[in-house]
C-alpha cells in the first residue's frame, strides 16, 4: 500500500507551528499528509506506528483521536483496515480558516472590546473544554467502542448518573485490570451487564479448563495411586 519512495518526512510549516499539538501529534500528522494525495489514504497500524515512533499505543490512540476531533483528519474502518484521510484545509492551522481553532480565539479577542465580562467567560469555558483530557479506550477495535457506546446509552436510557471523564477513565482501567486485558471477556461482561440490567460491569471469574484423564492415566492411578 506505500507507492512512495521514502526520503524522511518533510513537515510543512503550518504543521510544524501549530502549538495545539504536540510534536508526536506534528509527526504522525505530516506523515498522514504524505501518503494521502491523489486520493490516497494512510492504513499504517497502531502496531506499526509503535515500532517506527517507539510510543504507546494509547499515546497512539490519543494522537489520532485529537486529530480527529480539531477536523485535521478523517477516519473510517472498512472492516479490516483503518483508513485515515487527510482532511484539513492548510489555511486552517494559521488562523485563516473559516472553523480553524486558531480563528476563535481571534474572535473572542473582537468580542472582548465591546464586552469584556462575556469574553472572559467564553474564554475561561473554552479553556477548561481543551483541558480535558479525551477518554482513551484500552482496546481499538471498532467493536469495543461500539458496545462501551451502548453500555453508556443503556445507562442514560436507565436514567443512572452518566460517568464523569474521571469516572469514565477509572471504570475503564478496572475493566481491562478484571478481565486480565481479553478484551473479548470484556465485551462479553458488558452485553451481560447490559442484559442484566445492572448499574455495574462484574467480569465473571473465567474458570481454568480440565482435561479428562487418559485411559493410561487411570489405569496407573488405580494401580499405584500416582497422579
Amino acid at each position: 500500500m506505500d507507492n512512495r519512495e521514502f526520503k524522511g518526512v518533510w513537515i510543512p510549516k503550518e504543521i510544524w507551528l501549530n502549538k495545539a499539538l504536540s510534536l508526536v501529534e506534528r509527526a504522525l500528522l505530516a506523515e498522514i499528509d504524505s501518503f494521502t494525495g491523489d486520493n490516497k489514504c494512510f492504513y499504517k497500524s497502531n502496531e506499526t506506528i509503535q515500532e517506527e515512533y517507539s510510543i504507546s499505543r494509547p499515546t497512539i490512540s490519543k494522537a489520532f483521536k485529537k486529530l480527529e476531533g480539531m477536523g485535521y483528519i478523517k477516519i473510517e474502518f472498512n472492516g479490516r483496515l483503518r483508513k485515515v484521510t487527510y482532511q484539513a484545509d492548510r489555511n486552517k492551522f494559521t488562523g485563516r480558516g473559516k472553523d480553524s481553532f486558531g480563528q476563535k480565539e481571534t474572535m473572542f479577542r473582537a468580542e472582548g472590546k465591546n464586552n469584556t465580562s462575556i469574553n472572559t467567560s467564553k474564554r475561561t469555558k473554552e479553556k477548561t473544554i481543551n483541558k480535558e483530557e479525551p477518554v482513551i479506550l484500552p482496546w481499538d477495535s471498532k467493536y469495543f467502542a461500539t458496545i462501551w457506546s451502548e453500555w453508556k446509552d443503556d445507562r442514560k436510557e436507565r436514567k443512572i448518573k452518566p460517568y464523569t471523564t474521571r469516572g469514565e477513565k477509572a471504570a475503564l482501567y478496572k475493566l481491562h485490570k478484571d478481565t486480565n486485558g481479553n478484551e473479548q471477556h470484556a465485551i462479553e461482561a458488558i452485553g451481560q451487564s447490559i442484559a442484566n440490567q445492572w448499574r455495574g460491569i462484574f467480569p465473571r471469574e473465567k474458570k481454568p479448563r480440565t482435561t479428562e484423564p487418559s485411559k493410561e492415566q487411570l489405569t496407573n492411578y488405580l494401580k499405584n495411586g500416582d497422579i
